[in-house]
């Protein structure tokens, strides 16, 4: 699907690709720095993009662990 200048121009100013994303995977684990529960995970997109996916509501104080690659 074609974008419009206006979209284009949006995706920079919001920091992201304006190619299509059609696969992700996640890359950390987010942990709260409190407690140290998992509260989510970053995923990183086929364009580069990344994204938080929260298991319950978005948090602030938070730390990035990297997934371990399975053997």
């Amino acid at each position: 699907m074609a974008q419009t200048k206006k979209q284009r121009a949006m995706a920079v100013k919001l920091n992201m690709t304006p190619k299509t994303r059609l696969t992700g995977e996640p890359i950390m684990r987010i942990l709260c720095k409190n407690t140290g529960s998992l509260v989510g995970y970053l995923y990183q997109w086929n364009n580069g993009d990344l994204q938080p996916a929260w298991l319950n509501n978005a948090m602030a104080e938070v730390r990035y662990e990297p997934m371990l690659e399975a053997a």
